[in-house]
Protein backbone atom coordinates (compact mmCIF):
# COMPACT_ATOMS: atom_id res chain seq x y z
CA UNK A 1 0.00 0.00 0.00
CA UNK A 2 1.59 3.08 -1.10
CA UNK A 3 1.84 6.09 1.57
CA UNK A 4 -1.40 8.03 -0.13
CA UNK A 5 -3.67 5.41 0.39
CA UNK A 6 -2.56 4.77 4.06
CA UNK A 7 -2.97 8.02 4.89
CA UNK A 8 -6.38 7.91 2.92
CA UNK A 9 -7.13 4.61 4.56
CA UNK A 10 -6.33 6.09 8.34
CA UNK A 11 -7.60 9.82 7.87
CA UNK A 12 -10.87 11.09 9.03
CA UNK A 13 -14.40 9.42 8.30
CA UNK A 14 -17.24 12.10 6.33
CA UNK A 15 -20.32 11.82 4.65
CA UNK A 16 -22.31 8.66 5.46
CA UNK A 17 -20.07 7.46 7.72
CA UNK A 18 -19.06 10.22 10.08
CA UNK A 19 -23.53 10.10 10.35
CA UNK A 20 -23.30 6.73 11.35
CA UNK A 21 -20.45 7.33 13.96
CA UNK A 22 -22.65 10.42 15.65
CA UNK A 23 -25.60 7.92 15.44
CA UNK A 24 -23.53 5.79 17.79
CA UNK A 25 -22.36 8.04 20.02
CA UNK A 26 -26.03 9.43 20.28
CA UNK A 27 -27.09 5.55 21.20
CA UNK A 28 -24.70 4.72 23.13
CA UNK A 29 -24.97 7.75 25.54
CA UNK A 30 -28.80 7.16 25.89
CA UNK A 31 -28.41 3.87 26.63
CA UNK A 32 -25.33 4.77 29.51
CA UNK A 33 -27.88 7.18 31.23
CA UNK A 34 -30.19 3.59 30.96
CA UNK A 35 -28.59 0.92 32.05
CA UNK A 36 -27.44 3.18 35.03
CA UNK A 37 -31.00 3.25 36.64
CA UNK A 38 -32.74 0.19 34.69
CA UNK A 39 -33.06 -2.20 37.59
CA UNK A 40 -33.78 0.21 39.99
CA UNK A 41 -36.41 1.65 37.76
CA UNK A 42 -37.59 -1.88 37.27
CA UNK A 43 -38.05 -2.63 41.10
CA UNK A 44 -39.24 0.72 42.85
CA UNK A 45 -41.01 2.53 40.11
CA UNK A 46 -42.57 -1.12 38.54
CA UNK A 47 -42.95 -2.54 41.62
CA UNK A 48 -41.22 -5.59 40.39
CA UNK A 49 -39.35 -8.42 42.29
CA UNK A 50 -35.92 -9.08 42.02
CA UNK A 51 -36.69 -12.49 40.86
CA UNK A 52 -38.94 -11.65 38.66
CA UNK A 53 -36.97 -8.93 37.34
CA UNK A 54 -34.32 -11.67 36.78
CA UNK A 55 -36.31 -14.13 35.09
CA UNK A 56 -37.80 -11.45 32.92
CA UNK A 57 -34.41 -10.51 31.48
CA UNK A 58 -33.07 -14.55 31.23
CA UNK A 59 -36.21 -14.94 28.94
CA UNK A 60 -35.36 -11.83 27.05
CA UNK A 61 -31.93 -12.98 26.25
CA UNK A 62 -33.05 -16.15 25.19
CA UNK A 63 -36.03 -14.70 22.75
CA UNK A 64 -33.30 -12.03 21.35
CA UNK A 65 -30.56 -15.14 20.64
CA UNK A 66 -33.35 -16.74 18.60
CA UNK A 67 -34.09 -13.72 16.72
CA UNK A 68 -30.94 -12.73 15.52
CA UNK A 69 -30.64 -14.58 12.40
CA UNK A 70 -34.16 -14.18 11.05
CA UNK A 71 -33.46 -10.55 11.66
CA UNK A 72 -30.75 -10.92 9.59
CA UNK A 73 -32.17 -12.84 7.08
CA UNK A 74 -34.85 -9.87 7.03
CA UNK A 75 -32.44 -7.12 6.72
CA UNK A 76 -30.52 -8.98 3.67
CA UNK A 77 -34.06 -8.55 1.68
CA UNK A 78 -35.26 -4.64 2.67
CA UNK A 79 -31.57 -3.09 3.45
CA UNK A 80 -29.53 -2.51 6.76
CA UNK A 81 -30.82 0.73 6.70
CA UNK A 82 -33.99 0.30 6.54
CA UNK A 83 -33.88 -2.36 9.30
CA UNK A 84 -31.84 -0.06 11.84
CA UNK A 85 -34.01 3.12 11.65
CA UNK A 86 -37.42 0.60 12.35
CA UNK A 87 -34.80 -1.41 15.19
CA UNK A 88 -34.48 2.52 16.89
CA UNK A 89 -37.94 3.65 16.02
CA UNK A 90 -39.25 -0.06 17.68
CA UNK A 91 -36.64 0.99 20.87
CA UNK A 92 -37.99 4.39 21.08
CA UNK A 93 -41.63 3.32 21.45
CA UNK A 94 -41.21 0.10 23.63
CA UNK A 95 -39.30 2.78 26.41
CA UNK A 96 -42.05 5.20 26.20
CA UNK A 97 -44.15 2.43 26.83
CA UNK A 98 -42.27 1.37 29.84
CA UNK A 99 -43.89 3.49 33.03
CA UNK A 100 -46.86 2.34 32.21
CA UNK A 101 -46.35 -1.07 32.30
CA UNK A 102 -48.10 -2.78 35.47
CA UNK A 103 -47.46 -6.80 36.19
CA UNK A 104 -45.02 -9.18 35.33
CA UNK A 105 -46.79 -10.37 31.75
CA UNK A 106 -46.97 -6.84 30.48
CA UNK A 107 -42.95 -6.61 31.95
CA UNK A 108 -41.92 -9.43 30.49
CA UNK A 109 -43.48 -8.53 26.58
CA UNK A 110 -41.90 -5.09 26.62
CA UNK A 111 -38.24 -6.50 27.74
CA UNK A 112 -38.29 -9.04 25.34
CA UNK A 113 -38.74 -7.17 22.31
CA UNK A 114 -36.82 -4.28 23.47
CA UNK A 115 -34.16 -7.38 23.28
CA UNK A 116 -34.99 -8.22 20.29
CA UNK A 117 -34.39 -4.66 18.94
CA UNK A 118 -31.22 -4.31 20.69
CA UNK A 119 -29.54 -7.25 19.61
CA UNK A 120 -30.39 -7.14 15.84
CA UNK A 121 -28.95 -3.09 16.06
CA UNK A 122 -25.29 -4.25 16.54
CA UNK A 123 -24.74 -6.26 13.11
CA UNK A 124 -27.03 -3.60 11.36
CA UNK A 125 -25.05 -0.76 12.29
CA UNK A 126 -21.59 -3.33 11.21
CA UNK A 127 -23.59 -3.79 7.66
CA UNK A 128 -24.04 -0.20 7.34
CA UNK A 129 -20.23 0.64 7.88
CA UNK A 130 -19.46 -2.11 4.90
CA UNK A 131 -21.97 0.03 2.72
CA UNK A 132 -20.45 3.31 3.64
CA UNK A 133 -16.98 3.30 3.72
CA UNK A 134 -14.56 1.15 1.11
CA UNK A 135 -13.50 -2.54 2.02
CA UNK A 136 -9.66 -1.46 3.63
CA UNK A 137 -11.27 1.05 5.82
CA UNK A 138 -14.14 -1.27 7.18
CA UNK A 139 -12.39 -2.37 10.61
CA UNK A 140 -11.22 0.59 11.12
CA UNK A 141 -14.38 2.49 10.82
CA UNK A 142 -16.09 -0.04 13.54
CA UNK A 143 -12.73 0.92 15.96
CA UNK A 144 -13.70 4.11 15.46
CA UNK A 145 -17.60 3.20 16.20
CA UNK A 146 -16.78 1.57 19.40
CA UNK A 147 -14.61 3.55 20.91
CA UNK A 148 -17.22 6.47 20.41
CA UNK A 149 -19.87 3.92 22.06
CA UNK A 150 -17.61 3.33 24.90
CA UNK A 151 -17.14 6.89 25.81
CA UNK A 152 -20.62 7.43 25.42
CA UNK A 153 -21.66 4.71 27.44
CA UNK A 154 -18.92 6.11 30.45
CA UNK A 155 -20.28 9.93 29.42
CA UNK A 156 -24.42 8.21 30.01
CA UNK A 157 -23.44 6.82 33.29
CA UNK A 158 -21.40 9.59 35.00
CA UNK A 159 -24.55 11.94 34.15
CA UNK A 160 -27.05 9.52 35.42
CA UNK A 161 -25.01 9.22 38.47
CA UNK A 162 -24.71 12.75 38.87
CA UNK A 163 -28.57 13.06 38.21
CA UNK A 164 -29.55 10.25 40.80
CA UNK A 165 -28.21 12.35 43.45
CA UNK A 166 -31.88 13.16 44.65
CA UNK A 167 -32.88 10.01 44.06
CA UNK A 168 -36.81 10.33 42.54
CA UNK A 169 -39.26 8.32 40.65
CA UNK A 170 -39.55 11.20 38.30
CA UNK A 171 -35.74 11.18 37.40
CA UNK A 172 -36.19 7.77 36.61
CA UNK A 173 -38.97 8.00 34.32
CA UNK A 174 -37.15 11.03 33.08
CA UNK A 175 -33.75 9.17 32.31
CA UNK A 176 -35.80 6.20 30.58
CA UNK A 177 -37.80 9.12 28.23
CA UNK A 178 -34.66 10.23 27.35
CA UNK A 179 -32.99 7.03 26.36
CA UNK A 180 -36.38 6.61 23.93
CA UNK A 181 -35.39 10.01 22.70
CA UNK A 182 -31.53 9.65 22.01
CA UNK A 183 -33.02 6.22 19.98
CA UNK A 184 -35.32 8.75 18.01
CA UNK A 185 -32.56 11.30 17.01
CA UNK A 186 -30.33 8.21 16.20
CA UNK A 187 -33.16 6.84 14.02
CA UNK A 188 -33.51 10.56 12.19
CA UNK A 189 -29.30 10.35 11.62
CA UNK A 190 -29.54 7.20 10.16
CA UNK A 191 -32.63 7.86 8.02
CA UNK A 192 -30.11 10.67 6.15
CA UNK A 193 -27.95 7.74 5.17
CA UNK A 194 -29.33 7.51 1.46
CA UNK A 195 -25.40 7.08 0.12
CA UNK A 196 -25.16 3.85 2.97
CA UNK A 197 -28.01 2.18 1.24
CA UNK A 198 -27.72 -0.88 -0.70
CA UNK A 199 -29.71 -2.59 -2.52
CA UNK A 200 -29.13 -6.74 -0.93
CA UNK A 201 -28.81 -9.15 -4.27
CA UNK A 202 -28.75 -6.56 -6.66
CA UNK A 203 -32.64 -6.14 -5.60
CA UNK A 204 -33.48 -10.15 -6.68
CA UNK A 205 -34.96 -12.16 -3.99
CA UNK A 206 -32.51 -15.00 -3.05
CA UNK A 207 -33.87 -18.57 -3.21
CA UNK A 208 -34.49 -20.03 0.64
CA UNK A 209 -31.44 -22.17 0.13
CA UNK A 210 -29.04 -19.63 -0.36
CA UNK A 211 -30.56 -17.00 2.35
CA UNK A 212 -29.70 -19.83 5.12
CA UNK A 213 -26.27 -20.49 3.74
CA UNK A 214 -24.42 -19.60 6.83
CA UNK A 215 -25.86 -22.67 8.33
CA UNK A 216 -24.15 -24.92 6.07
CA UNK A 217 -20.86 -22.67 6.03
CA UNK A 218 -18.63 -24.78 9.00
CA UNK A 219 -15.32 -22.49 8.46
CA UNK A 220 -17.29 -20.24 9.60
CA UNK A 221 -19.21 -21.51 12.14
CA UNK A 222 -16.16 -22.58 13.76
CA UNK A 223 -14.36 -19.23 13.60
CA UNK A 224 -18.14 -17.96 15.12
CA UNK A 225 -17.58 -20.07 18.07
CA UNK A 226 -13.64 -19.63 18.26
CA UNK A 227 -14.15 -15.71 18.62
CA UNK A 228 -16.85 -16.57 21.24
CA UNK A 229 -14.15 -18.35 23.43
CA UNK A 230 -11.65 -15.10 23.04
CA UNK A 231 -14.54 -12.96 23.79
CA UNK A 232 -14.68 -14.36 27.41
CA UNK A 233 -12.64 -11.43 28.16
CA UNK A 234 -16.41 -9.76 28.40
CA UNK A 235 -16.73 -11.72 31.72
CA UNK A 236 -13.72 -11.81 33.33
CA UNK A 237 -14.28 -8.06 33.66
CA UNK A 238 -17.83 -7.90 34.37
CA UNK A 239 -17.85 -11.46 36.38
CA UNK A 240 -14.77 -12.85 36.99
CA UNK A 241 -13.00 -10.01 38.56
CA UNK A 242 -15.81 -8.69 40.67
CA UNK A 243 -16.31 -12.57 42.20
CA UNK A 244 -12.27 -12.69 42.60
CA UNK A 245 -11.92 -9.66 44.21
CA UNK A 246 -14.84 -10.35 46.91
CA UNK A 247 -13.57 -13.46 47.54
CA UNK A 248 -10.44 -12.00 48.95
CA UNK A 249 -10.84 -9.48 51.81
CA UNK A 250 -7.83 -7.36 51.60
CA UNK A 251 -8.17 -6.40 48.18
CA UNK A 252 -10.41 -2.99 47.74
CA UNK A 253 -14.06 -2.94 46.89
CA UNK A 254 -13.28 -0.17 44.86
CA UNK A 255 -10.96 -2.14 43.15
CA UNK A 256 -14.00 -3.34 41.33
CA UNK A 257 -14.58 -0.08 40.13
CA UNK A 258 -11.03 0.81 39.08
CA UNK A 259 -11.00 -1.69 36.51
CA UNK A 260 -14.29 -0.92 34.75
CA UNK A 261 -12.61 2.85 34.29
CA UNK A 262 -9.54 1.49 33.38
CA UNK A 263 -11.17 -0.78 30.97
CA UNK A 264 -13.32 1.73 29.29
CA UNK A 265 -10.38 4.52 29.14
CA UNK A 266 -7.82 2.10 27.52
CA UNK A 267 -10.51 0.98 24.66
CA UNK A 268 -11.54 4.84 24.28
CA UNK A 269 -7.80 5.85 23.63
CA UNK A 270 -6.60 2.59 22.02
CA UNK A 271 -9.35 0.72 19.93
CA UNK A 272 -8.63 2.43 16.79
CA UNK A 273 -4.85 1.62 16.98
CA UNK A 274 -5.72 -2.13 17.23
CA UNK A 275 -7.33 -1.95 14.23
CA UNK A 276 -4.18 -1.29 11.92
CA UNK A 277 -2.89 -3.80 9.44
CA UNK A 278 -6.12 -5.86 9.96
CA UNK A 279 -8.41 -6.07 6.98
CA UNK A 280 -8.80 -9.84 6.59
CA UNK A 281 -9.85 -12.49 7.80
CA UNK A 282 -6.31 -13.80 7.71
CA UNK A 283 -5.26 -10.85 9.30
CA UNK A 284 -8.72 -11.05 11.80
CA UNK A 285 -7.42 -14.82 12.83
CA UNK A 286 -3.68 -12.95 13.98
CA UNK A 287 -6.00 -10.34 15.75
CA UNK A 288 -7.89 -13.02 17.45
CA UNK A 289 -4.46 -15.25 18.89
CA UNK A 290 -3.01 -11.83 19.57
CA UNK A 291 -6.40 -11.52 22.23
CA UNK A 292 -6.18 -15.21 22.99
CA UNK A 293 -2.63 -14.62 24.15
CA UNK A 294 -3.19 -11.65 25.51
CA UNK A 295 -6.27 -12.66 27.50
CA UNK A 296 -4.33 -15.70 29.23
CA UNK A 297 -1.56 -13.22 30.50
CA UNK A 298 -4.26 -11.25 32.17
CA UNK A 299 -5.49 -14.41 33.69
CA UNK A 300 -1.88 -15.54 34.37
CA UNK A 301 -1.59 -12.05 36.53
CA UNK A 302 -5.52 -12.76 37.98
CA UNK A 303 -3.74 -16.07 39.45
CA UNK A 304 -0.75 -13.95 40.95
CA UNK A 305 -3.17 -11.63 42.86
CA UNK A 306 -4.78 -13.93 45.43
CA UNK A 307 -1.33 -14.63 46.98
CA UNK A 308 0.74 -11.25 47.13
CA UNK A 309 0.21 -8.59 49.64
CA UNK A 310 -2.45 -5.93 49.27
CA UNK A 311 -0.33 -3.52 47.51
CA UNK A 312 1.22 -5.78 44.81
CA UNK A 313 -2.13 -7.19 44.58
CA UNK A 314 -4.25 -4.17 43.17
CA UNK A 315 -1.05 -3.28 41.21
CA UNK A 316 -1.36 -7.07 39.51
CA UNK A 317 -4.93 -6.45 39.31
CA UNK A 318 -4.81 -3.58 37.45
CA UNK A 319 -2.01 -4.77 35.17
CA UNK A 320 -4.01 -7.67 34.59
CA UNK A 321 -7.09 -5.67 33.58
CA UNK A 322 -4.43 -3.52 31.31
CA UNK A 323 -3.95 -6.80 29.52
CA UNK A 324 -7.49 -7.36 29.39
CA UNK A 325 -8.43 -4.20 27.63
CA UNK A 326 -5.61 -4.79 25.21
CA UNK A 327 -7.20 -8.54 24.38
CA UNK A 328 -11.04 -7.05 23.89
CA UNK A 329 -9.48 -4.55 20.82
CA UNK A 330 -7.63 -7.49 19.17
CA UNK A 331 -10.74 -9.58 19.93
CA UNK A 332 -12.80 -6.97 18.25
CA UNK A 333 -10.47 -5.87 15.72
CA UNK A 334 -10.27 -9.68 14.32
CA UNK A 335 -13.89 -10.42 14.79
CA UNK A 336 -15.14 -7.44 12.67
CA UNK A 337 -11.92 -8.25 10.10
CA UNK A 338 -13.30 -12.05 10.02
CA UNK A 339 -17.11 -11.29 9.67
CA UNK A 340 -16.38 -8.83 6.91
CA UNK A 341 -14.46 -10.57 4.71
CA UNK A 342 -15.72 -14.23 4.77
CA UNK A 343 -20.00 -12.66 4.39
CA UNK A 344 -20.88 -12.60 0.84
CA UNK A 345 -22.00 -9.45 -0.33
CA UNK A 346 -25.53 -10.42 -0.82
CA UNK A 347 -26.11 -12.26 2.60
CA UNK A 348 -24.05 -10.04 4.86
CA UNK A 349 -26.17 -9.17 7.39
CA UNK A 350 -27.35 -12.95 7.93
CA UNK A 351 -23.52 -13.19 8.08
CA UNK A 352 -22.95 -10.53 10.74
CA UNK A 353 -26.14 -12.17 12.52
CA UNK A 354 -24.91 -15.82 12.73
CA UNK A 355 -21.36 -14.39 13.83
CA UNK A 356 -23.05 -12.22 16.61
CA UNK A 357 -24.99 -15.66 17.89
CA UNK A 358 -21.49 -16.04 19.52
CA UNK A 359 -21.12 -13.32 21.23
CA UNK A 360 -24.94 -13.94 22.77
CA UNK A 361 -24.11 -17.49 23.52
CA UNK A 362 -21.15 -15.67 25.33
CA UNK A 363 -23.65 -13.90 27.60
CA UNK A 364 -25.35 -17.12 28.22
CA UNK A 365 -22.00 -19.95 28.98
CA UNK A 366 -19.41 -16.95 30.28
CA UNK A 367 -21.10 -16.72 34.12
CA UNK A 368 -21.16 -20.52 34.06
CA UNK A 369 -17.20 -20.72 32.86
CA UNK A 370 -16.52 -18.48 35.49
CA UNK A 371 -17.91 -19.81 38.14
CA UNK A 372 -16.95 -23.41 37.38
CA UNK A 373 -13.01 -22.51 36.96
CA UNK A 374 -12.74 -19.10 39.40
CA UNK A 375 -14.94 -19.34 41.78
CA UNK A 376 -14.09 -23.27 42.65
CA UNK A 377 -10.78 -23.44 41.58
CA UNK A 378 -9.07 -20.21 42.78
CA UNK A 379 -5.86 -19.83 40.73
CA UNK A 380 -5.61 -23.11 38.41
CA UNK A 381 -8.90 -21.88 37.30
CA UNK A 382 -7.74 -18.72 36.18
CA UNK A 383 -4.80 -20.72 34.95
CA UNK A 384 -7.32 -22.99 32.97
CA UNK A 385 -9.05 -20.40 31.37
CA UNK A 386 -5.85 -19.01 30.04
CA UNK A 387 -4.95 -21.88 28.78
CA UNK A 388 -8.65 -22.04 26.81
CA UNK A 389 -8.38 -18.85 25.39
CA UNK A 390 -5.24 -19.09 23.96
CA UNK A 391 -5.75 -22.21 22.55
CA UNK A 392 -9.06 -20.49 20.93
CA UNK A 393 -6.76 -18.00 19.33
CA UNK A 394 -4.05 -20.20 17.86
CA UNK A 395 -7.10 -22.08 15.95
CA UNK A 396 -8.72 -19.13 15.23
CA UNK A 397 -5.32 -18.00 13.57
CA UNK A 398 -5.32 -21.37 11.64
CA UNK A 399 -8.54 -21.52 10.29
CA UNK A 400 -8.61 -18.12 8.79
CA UNK A 401 -5.94 -18.70 6.53
CA UNK A 402 -7.47 -19.27 3.37
CA UNK A 403 -8.08 -22.10 1.09
CA UNK A 404 -5.10 -22.12 -1.10
CA UNK A 405 -2.15 -20.84 2.06
CA UNK A 406 -4.05 -23.69 3.72
CA UNK A 407 -2.36 -27.18 3.25
CA UNK A 408 -5.10 -28.82 5.47
CA UNK A 409 -7.96 -29.08 2.96
CA UNK A 410 -11.27 -28.26 3.31
CA UNK A 411 -15.15 -29.62 2.81
CA UNK A 412 -15.96 -29.34 -0.86
CA UNK A 413 -19.32 -27.77 0.99
CA UNK A 414 -16.82 -24.96 2.29
CA UNK A 415 -15.91 -24.24 -1.66
CA UNK A 416 -19.04 -24.57 -3.28
CA UNK A 417 -20.25 -21.22 -5.39
CA UNK A 418 -23.12 -21.21 -2.70
CA UNK A 419 -21.24 -20.38 0.21
CA UNK A 420 -18.77 -18.50 -1.86
CA UNK A 421 -21.16 -15.40 -2.92
CA UNK A 422 -20.56 -13.05 -5.69
CA UNK A 423 -17.03 -11.46 -4.84
CA UNK A 424 -14.68 -13.87 -3.38
CA UNK A 425 -16.12 -15.34 -0.11
CA UNK A 426 -12.78 -16.84 0.63
CA UNK A 427 -10.17 -14.37 1.07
Amino acid sequence: MTQAAERARRGPLSGAAAALLVAVFVDALGSGLYMSVSVIFFTRYLRLSGGQVGIGLSVAGAVSFLSLVPTGILADRVGPRRMLIGAHLVRAALLTCYPFVSGFAPFLLVVSLLAVADRGASPLVQGLFGTAVTKERRVRAMGRARSLQNLGLALGGLAAGVVLLPDSDGLYVGIVYANSLSFVIAAALVARLRSAESAPGGGRPLPWRQRISVFRDRRFALLTGLNSLVSLHVTVLTAGVPLWVLAHDRIPRAAIAWTLVLNTVVVVLFQVRATRGIESAEDGGRALRRGGLLLAVCCGGLAVTGAVPTGAAVALLLGAVAFQAFAEMHQQAGAWAISYDLAPEDRRQVYLAFFGLGNAARNTYGPLVITFLVVQRGAVGWLLLGVLVLGAGAWAARCSRSPAADPTPLSSSLLSPVQGGSRGHRS
